[in-house]
Order: C-alpha cells, then structure tokens, then sequence
C-alpha cells in the first residue's frame, strides 16, 4: 500500500478517541511550508517480494485524499482515498471499498497521518501520549503515540535534533508494519519529503522499499474525481450470449467445494471456491502449464508458519462459460497432503475474490451448481437473508455474534474447518478461559499444523440463529490469520454449506437462505487426525484424549493404510473425515502400522460423540 507521506494503512485494535485539554507538543519541523501548498505527485519505483516497479502517489494535502499506484510488470495495484471512503484495485484490475467499521477508523489515521496532522493548530479529538525517548544507535529519539479522532493509534519516533520523522509503527491485521523514513529533502519554498522510505512487516518476513525520484508540489487543489475509485475492469464475459454460467461443483463432505477450470485452454483443473482467497495455482499446476513464476513475496494464513509465492500470468480462466482474462496469479508451494483428493485429480488452485469482484456467485445446494452472473447484470434478489456485508482487506465481513456478543464475522468459504473464534477478540470479550477449557484438537493451514480447542457455541449470522456450534479456538497467537484483531471470527463452508449462498459484491451483500432438508455432518466421531502424506497411506497427525483412536492405542505417526477394507490409496482425507462422521457407534475397521515400524494391525474404533 502506498504510504509515503508518512500513513499507516491498517492497525490491529481500535480505541475510543477522546478529546485533550494539553497542547500537543508533537514537532512542527516541516509544517511551516506544507500548509501552504494544496497537492504533491511523487514518483519512484518500488522493490518488493524480488520485483522492481515504478511507483507513484498523488496527494491532497487538506482533505487527505490520495490514489497511489505500484506497477511491476507481471501485475499493478492501486489503491486511495475518495474523501469518504477506502478503496483498492487489487492485481487482476478490479477493485472493491474497504469500509468495515475498523477499516473506517484506520482510514482516519490514514487521512491525518498523510495530510501531516501534528501540524494542525487545533488538537479536539486527538489522543496524544508522550512515551520514552529511544535511542537508535547515535540518534536520539522522541516518542508519541497518537490516536486521531475517530482513528487507530500510532507510535511516531521523531529525531530530537532535527524534528523529521523518522519511524511510525502500527500493528496490522497480523503483524506489524515498521516504517522507516530518510533522505528527507526540501523540494522547493521549505516543503520537506522524504525520499525513502523502508517498509518492515516483522512477522511476515516482509518488507518494501520505495524510493523517490521526481517531485511536483502544486498550489491548487487537485479534481476530486481523479482520487474515485476505478471502474470495473471489462477483462471479463458469459460466452455464447449468455447471461448467466452454471457449472456443477464437487463437494468434499467436509467444507470444500471444487469447480472445473480451464487455463489457457488447458484442463480441466479442480479449483477450490475460496471468498477468503485470491486466484492461485499450485505449483504443480503451473509447472503443468509451463508458466515461470518471478518474484518470490510472503503468504501466511492458518498457523504461524510464512511461505514464499511468485506470480505468473494467464491469458484465459474459464469454468463454463465464464471467462476472466489475461490475470496475473499466485503461485503458492502448497502441500501436496492439502490438495490431495484421492482417486480424483488434485486441487489444481483456488479461484477467490478476482472472481467475486466480477460476477454474482449462486451456490445450489440440492443440484451442486454455482451460477455466475456478471454483477452489472445481476437483479441483486435473491431468497433467503439478506446480509450486508463490507471489508477490512479482500474477505468479506459480516455481523454476527457469538453467545450473544456481537462482532464482525469473516464468510470465508476457504475454512473447511469449524467456525473460529479469533483470539484477540475472545480475550477482549470475556471468552478466553471457557474456549481454552475446549476438546484439544489440531488446525492447520498453509502456515502449518497448530493447537486448537473445540467447544461449542450459539452462532448468529443477522437474524440467522445457529445454536450449539462447534467451534475453534487457538489462542493468542503472534502470527497468521489467526493472530487477527479486528474480528470476532471466521464461519466456513463447513458450516455455510448447509445453506444456498448469492455472494453480490456490487451491492455488498451475501443472500443467505436456510434449507432444513441437507443434514447436519457431525464431527469427527473417532478422535484422530489424518494427512496424506503418501500415496498408499494417512499419517496420523493428531490424536484426541479419551478419543475411540487413543482407547485403540493409535499413536501420533501411525500409518493408517485402509479404513473398512478401502486402500488408503483410493481414499482422500476428506473422505476419511466423513467416515468418522457416521452415527454414533458405528464400527470402524483399520489397518495401522505403528511409527516404530513392524507389520500392520487391525484396529476396531467405536464411534462416539467427542463435542457434546
């Protein structure tokens, strides 16, 4: 994102603002010439995640609004500021608002910080905080934390001798983002820039740096549309003078659901529908398409762990007859255990928002179809409960509540896991300590394995009740998607699934309609967790106590190599999670070799209830 006159884009906790009676005694170093000009155009390049690109930003200096641009190459993001809201064009040209109630606030901070707002004579409404002085190695540093009216907090480390800025640091969705500021120089009548700037996001393994080249200071304000948000691309169409694309969706049992994908003309490829993802190949399925990725930037997600991504671009995405062209997309090392489907082709990707920001997405429970209908075209009615929906990043956000409290609700179609419960926010509501006394059990995600509990809860999505939820809690956790503040959780397919869904982004709103005849898929009645980490075998990854598997004396390591006579080889571990789904004191029948080695085994598990 674009920060160079000193923003800060996303912050991970929100307080109240509060008027001051004190003056603020922040440094006014450079404030005596920035008030008199109305706009600044910077222009420099950007590096990157090993890519190199041009970099520009425009800026109205009273208002706050800005649009700045990076442009690699292999693909281009915007992103600004229209004098009321947020918003972004992400990689593949289309763009959405970012207008959930933290990212209004974080929008706040934004505006002040850009417009330099500790040179405003009037302090209402701006918490200031003097903290200790630092030191960075010779250089003696003063402190503030400020909170804006109706922003987020930022700590500014200012040089005592000379007054410039030299650092801000605010914590972000999940991580924080420490942004250094140098090579300030006077770009004509005392207007000070500085010329580099050093993005750090410590616990993404990230960083960006950007570095100016020309300037331009202007003294009239600058046309307001210019700062709007872009139009929808026209990259994308229903072939065959359709109106609509329905394709048939496989559905794993568990929380996954697959479409048929063409790329380039190649496939079809099973591509899981993911509203909380964006558009990736594996890399198996790119070396398949003979396409090279370039770059390598940061990913993380579900656990703590950081993977390296490059990009590549396609000319064509078909699934039916809906076509997004010439995309740049995601080459993610994901493993081989979390795209295995068993005797079916292998998840070859994900389609995410590229594909939301561009048409209405129909999901048919009953005929397993998804029907797309590019947005401009759809009515926006649909049955059901019409939720309102609006975003912090690129997933969308919904309110809801959890026994009884209410919060921001992620709808991300990706989790095939329970619903989550996000640390931060359980803390700060008075959760903690029942969701930690919850049933031990394993997560995962592309950032690895990690502890969870399981309990059970009363879930509301609007008006929509949905009591006696299992669901997930990991803690406290310093990195991935799970060490988040600004949600009260996250509601996956494995609960969505037993509802029709319409996603429309153009009226920001998800149509949610119950239908009381899908049946409700039990947990995991036998107690072990399974990866497929070979061909002809499950790995158990995971044993619950007082759980069928360990009364069973199944041991972390095992090799599972059949379930009821079925080759683990014919089997994916979806298809393992449903069979220990069936009712409650169905026999079970395994074949284990234990981790020490020796012959196979048979084992008997008897299904129980493990969440009641």
């Amino acid at each position: 994102m674009a920060c160079f006159f000193v923003c800060a884009f996303s912050a991970s906790w929100i307080l109240a603002s509060s008027a001051i009676a004190a003056e603020p005694q922040l440094p006014k170093t450079v404030c005596a010439s920035w008030t008199k000009i109305a706009a600044v155009t910077l222009r420099g390049t950007s590096e990157q995640g090993g890519l190199r690109g041009n970099f520009g930003i425009i800026l109205d200096v009273r208002s706050g609004r800005y649009m700045a641009e990076r442009d690699y190459g292999v693909y281009s993001m915007t992103e600004g500021f229209d004098g009321n809201l947020s918003w972004k064009r992400d990689r593949s040209g289309a763009s959405h608002f970012v207008d959930s109630d933290p990212a209004r606030a974080i929008t706040a901070t934004d505006v002040w910080l850009f417009r330099r707002g500790w040179c405003d004579t009037a302090t209402n409404g701006i918490k200031i905080e003097s903290l200790p002085d630092e030191k960075d190695s010779d250089v003696e540093e003063v402190v503030w934390q400020v909170t804006p009216q109706s922003g987020i907090p930022i700590v500014l480390r200012f040089e005592r001798a000379s007054g410039l800025l030299r650092q801000s640091e605010v914590h972000l969705w999940s991580s924080r983002l420490i942004r250094h500021y140098s090579d300030w120089r006077d770009i004509g009548d005392g207007v000070m820039i500085p010329f580099f700037e050093r993005d750090e996001y410590p616990e993404d393994g990230s960083v960006e740096t950007i570095k100016i080249d020309s300037t331009e200071v202007s003294p009239h304000p600058v046309d307001g549309k210019m700062f709007a948000r872009p139009p929808r691309p026209h990259d994308y169409e229903i072939t065959g003078a359709r109106s609509s694309a329905t394709v048939p969706y496989e559905n794993d049992g568990i929380g996954r659901i697959f479409v048929p994908v063409f790329i380039d003309g190649k496939g079809p490829f099973a591509f899981e529908v993911d509203t909380g993802g964006h558009l990736i190949l594996t890399t198996t399925t790119a070396r398949e398409l003979h396409l090279e990725p370039i770059g390598s930037s940061s990913a993380t997600g579900g656990g703590t762990g950081v993977i390296h991504e490059g990009t590549v671009r396609a000319e064509e995405i078909r699934t039916g007859a809906a076509v997004i062209r010439n995309q740049p997309v995601w080459v993610l090392p994901l493993p081989d255990s979390s795209n295995d489907r068993g005797p079916r082709r292998p998840r070859a990707g994900i389609l995410g928002l590229e594909l939301f920001e561009r048409f209405a997405v129909q999901i048919n429970r009953k005929r397993k179809t998804i029907t797309l209908t590019p947005l401009e075209n759809f009515s926006g009615n649909s049955s059901g409960v019409a939720l309102p929906i609006s975003f912090t990043e690129d997933a969308p956000l919904t309110r809801g509540s959890f026994n009884g409290i209410a919060g921001d609700f992620e709808l991300d179609s990706g989790n095939a896991g329970p619903t989550i419960i996000e640390g931060y926010w359980a803390n700060e509501n008075g959760f903690a300590d029942l969701l930690a006394r919850g049933l031990r059990w394993a997560g995962s995600g592309i950032g690895g394995d990690y502890n969870i509990k399981l309990s059970r809860g009363d879930i509301a999505l609007g008006s929509i009740k949905l009591p006696h939820e299992v669901v997930s809690y990991a803690g406290l956790m310093q990195r991935g998607s799970e060490s988040t503040r600004l949600q009260a959780g996250v509601v996956g397919e494995s609960l969505l699934y037993r509802f029709d869904m319409v996603y429309d982004y153009a009226r920001e709103q998800v149509w949610i309609d119950p239908k009381t005849d899908i049946p409700l898929r039990p947990f995991n009645r036998g107690g072990l967790r399974l990866r497929k980490d070979a061909p002809d075998a499950f790995t158990v990854i995971f044993v619950a106590p007082n759980s069928p598997a360990e009364m069973a004396k199944i041991k972390e390591g095992d090799q599972i190599r059949s379930i009821n006579r079925r080759a683990a080889s014919g089997l994916a571990t979806s298809d393992a999670a449903v069979i220990f789904g069936q009712p409650i004191g169905t026999k079970i029948m395994l074949s284990v070799i234990p981790k020490t080695g020796g012959p196979a085994r048979r084992v008997q598990l008897g299904l129980k209830e493990m969440l009641p």
